[in-house]
């Protein structure tokens, strides 16, 4: 009893020592969350940029990645790229951009006294960088190597592969239709003021923060919308960039046979049960051999099965495992497990910068889960957004490590539930 009480009150006393969020909106329509926090002399920041689906044309698949390797990889206001990446170093400042499903992201993190600086160089990157001709030709190759990875294991080219919507997988000939228009017409389209979210933590005030964003980000206006791209044309002779290879058939002598299932997070699938099923699915002991768990918002069922199973007996047993945790769900003490370890983890989000900022912007994007609606959940709605994720019809499979017989794998540009 002592040892919940004292657990309790820890719990209690680090939800207290979270900072609050402050909301403020520029008139450039920029949303702004601040979280104060004068622990440490570091200031961190975050840019999220939302993707909807139309901001793609059919047949530029790469785009938004192309775009972000254009950015890392151009001049900016009057630094040349190197000069830039040098200022960086020698200020003891971190500026990572990534492309997330749905989203590009860039993330700074700076000493308080260089604040000033690094808000400058942040916006110098995305508002004054000018895309050179001449450095498409090299990221346009090294944006396909990135998407090939040939220095990752067959196991993760794989994983990789079925993260992505088939309809949203990078080819060779995808990659080369991309031209300088078209980079620019999406970065007009996507890079504005009201499609942005900002947050900001750190040992920084609240009158502070307002100051150094409308200094910085301040002029950031968004012009009108751009003309749609042009229909899809084929890629111009010799500007392909390798051969097509199937994702979905990963070949690995010798490496054993896997396959693996992705399931992606249906529509309309509330936060708090899908919080839930990530915590309780992963450690799920029923699924033995199969593991599974959650990453970028979809379920990631994998088995690997020994060198004298065929692959259509690996997919039996694989989604045998599936069916039968769709239909007997979790129980009672299943929901009151994931809920404590649910609540001891937001316990500690106050010695995490980085789990803060995840929550506010999972907060403001309308993915979080609350206190209030995680207590209210019933058993009867877990068990059906169970049910409801595990059969949504949407599942990618893929294999890897013999090579794949017809029938065996749906093809890239199709997905069907597992039978």
């Amino acid at each position: 009893m002592r040892r919940v009480l004292l657990a309790s009150l820890a719990t209690a006393l680090a939800l207290q020592a979270q900072p609050s969020p402050q909301r403020f909106t520029l008139p450039n329509g920029l949303r702004v969350i601040h979280l104060e926090d004068h622990e440490h002399p570091v200031v961190r920041v975050r840019l999220h940029l939302g993707l909807e689906p139309g901001d793609t044309p059919p047949g530029r698949q790469g785009l938004p990645l192309l775009a972000m390797r254009m950015f890392l990889h151009s001049d900016a206001a009057d630094l040349k790229a190197e000069a830039f990446d040098r200022l960086l170093e020698d200020s003891g400042i971190q500026l990572r951009s990534s492309t997330e499903p749905g989203a590009l992201e860039w993330r700074l993190a700076a000493r308080s006294r260089d604040q000033d600086r690094a808000l400058s160089l942040l916006a110098d990157r995305l508002l004054r960088t000018v895309f050179d001709p001449m450095v498409l030709e090299t990221q346009r190759l090294a944006c396909w190597r990135q998407v090939e990875q040939l220095d990752a294991t067959p196991f993760q080219r794989l994983e990789a592969a079925l993260l992505q919507a088939p309809d949203a997988r990078p080819t060779p000939i995808s990659l080369g239709a991309i031209t300088l228009e078209d980079l620019l017409a999406f970065r007009a389209k996507v890079f504005r003021p009201d499609r942005a979210l900002l947050l900001i933590h750190g040992d920084v005030g609240l009158e502070q923060a307002k100051r150094l964003v409308l200094l910085s980000l301040g002029s950031w206006t968004a012009g009108d919308p751009p003309q749609p791209l042009e229909p899809s044309v084929p890629a111009p002779p010799g500007r392909a960039l390798g051969p097509v290879a199937n994702p979905l058939r990963i070949p690995a002598p010798g490496a054993g046979l896997r396959v693996q299932a992705v399931l992606p997070r249906p529509a309309g699938l509330a936060a708090e049960p899908t919080t839930l099923i990530a915590l309780l699915i992963t450690g799920e002991p029923t699924l033995f051999p199969v593991s599974i768990v959650c990453r970028q918002d979809c379920l990631v069922a994998t088995l690997d099965a020994g060198p004298e199973a065929t692959p259509a007996q690996a997919w039996a047993l694989l989604q045998g495992r599936l069916d039968a945790l769709r239909l007997r769900g979790f129980s009672a003490s299943d929901l009151e497990k994931a809920r404590s370890a649910w609540a001891a983890a937001r316990s500690l989000d106050s010695l995490d910068a980085e789990a803060q900022l995840d929550a506010a912007a999972a907060q403001v994007l309308g993915r979080g889960a609350t206190r209030d609606r995680m207590k209210a959940l019933e058993l009867d709605q877990l068990n059906a957004a169970l049910r409801t994720w595990l059969g949504s019809g949407e599942t990618r499979r893929g294999i890897s490590g013999v090579p794949a017989g017809p029938g065996d794998l749906a093809t890239a540009g199709s997905q069907r539930r597992l039978r």
